[in-house]
């Protein structure tokens, strides 16, 4: 059984620039993606940017593999180093969220209203995980079938889950949840993804 504290975690920050500090607070902001990359555990980050009249919001979806390793990035002194860099840019201080699991992807804060948006419909999210599934799994499992005939059943399928389960994970799950925005978030103004 896997310790309580190994479970793949998310911390999405939710930060706005302020009015004439855009450009450099982008360019600091990739400076700190670029910085946290050398972390182990590091899982990959999307910032997602949703523009508005007044302001915009930008939205940072950082993966690790493990609480432990987030928390090693977290008390880095290269991260308060560019974070602090990043606080004296900003608007307001950022709001910060630390999630588990597979609806950290459908989970995004509307700031301009400071109001939360809610979780899509559980229907909605297994709809998006089938579709996933089904798009990813049958082609693989076609595409590599003649190279694993001579394979044990266990081995194949260890081989064919670990191209799987990432493509999903990374690709199509991020990709059908931003085609799919307005279906998942009627009636709400969503940011566009923007994949660093």
């Amino acid at each position: 059984m896997r310790a309580p504290n190994s479970d793949p975690v998310t911390m999405v920050v939710s930060a706005q620039p302020a009015p004439g500090n855009q450009k450099e607070w982008e360019e600091t902001l990739t400076n700190t993606i670029q910085a946290s990359l050398k972390f182990p555990g590091h899982m990959g980050t999307t910032v997602l940017k949703q523009e508005s009249i007044r302001k915009p919001t930008y939205q940072i979806v950082l993966r690790f593999d493990q609480l432990e390793n987030l928390e090693r990035w977290k008390n880095s002194p290269e991260r308060e180093y560019w974070i602090s860099r990043l606080h004296a840019l900003e608007h307001c201080p950022p709001a910060i969220t630390h999630n588990t699991g597979l609806e950290t992807w459908f989970e995004l804060t509307h700031h301009d209203e400071q109001q939360q948006v809610d979780h899509p419909p559980k229907y909605k999210i297994a709809i998006i995980v089938w579709i996933s599934v089904y798009v990813t799994v049958i082609p693989i499992i076609n595409l590599i079938r003649p190279y694993m005939s001579e394979l044990h059943f266990l081995l194949a399928s260890a081989i064919t889950t670990t191209i799987t389960v990432p493509l999903m994970t990374w690709v199509m799950i991020p990709l059908l949840s931003w085609i799919l925005k307005g279906w998942l978030y009627p009636g709400s103004n969503q940011p566009v993804a923007k994949n660093d």
